[in-house]
């Protein structure tokens, strides 16, 4: 019984933490189109061409794919909620899917500035959400299919 009271209590705290400000169309001066393109530079840079194009950017794919279909290194799970759970967070934020738009390069992002102290848990019900480190350094996603074993996924830029 603790531990559901726990996990209403961290849905709740993430509920607030959302709320405290509200989601933007940008984040810095960075829109959808930019954000897809400086994630995808730092965290897909070596999956190959044709997976992308087929398994990412295609009609009905997600940008997460990169780690299902994809090279792209990565930790899946819970090595990688603990993983982000040990993030530095000054300077993250997060970008969630708000338009999905039959997927691949249609997708539209709405952005919010991370908390400092938001933790995997706060994010259990939440899906297509990517938070992203300071620089793009590391990035921390929550798929719709997390409850089918895809996700969460932690990957750091050039270090896993």
């Amino acid at each position: 019984m603790e531990n559901r009271n726990s996990c209403a209590a961290a849905r709740e705290n993430m509920r607030s933490k959302k709320h405290s400000e509200k989601w933007k169309k940008s984040f810095e001066g960075m829109d959808s189109a930019e954000f897809v393109k400086k994630w995808k530079q730092a965290f897909a840079a070596a999956v190959p061409a044709e997976i992308m194009a087929e398994g990412v950017d295609a009609p009905g794919c997600f940008l997460w794919h990169v780690f299902t279909w994809g090279e792209a290194k990565h930790l899946e799970r819970e090595a990688a909620s603990a993983a982000f759970d040990r993030a530095d967070k000054a300077g993250a934020f997060i970008a969630r899917e708000s338009g999905f738009n039959g997927g691949g390069k249609n997708i539209v992002y709405s952005f919010l500035r991370c908390p400092s102290d938001l933790k995997s848990l706060d994010l259990a019900d939440e899906a297509e959400v990517f938070v992203v480190g300071k620089n793009f350094g590391w990035t921390y996603v929550v798929t719709h299919e997390t409850a089918c074993g895809l996700g969460p996924y932690f990957a750091e830029k050039g270090r896993i």
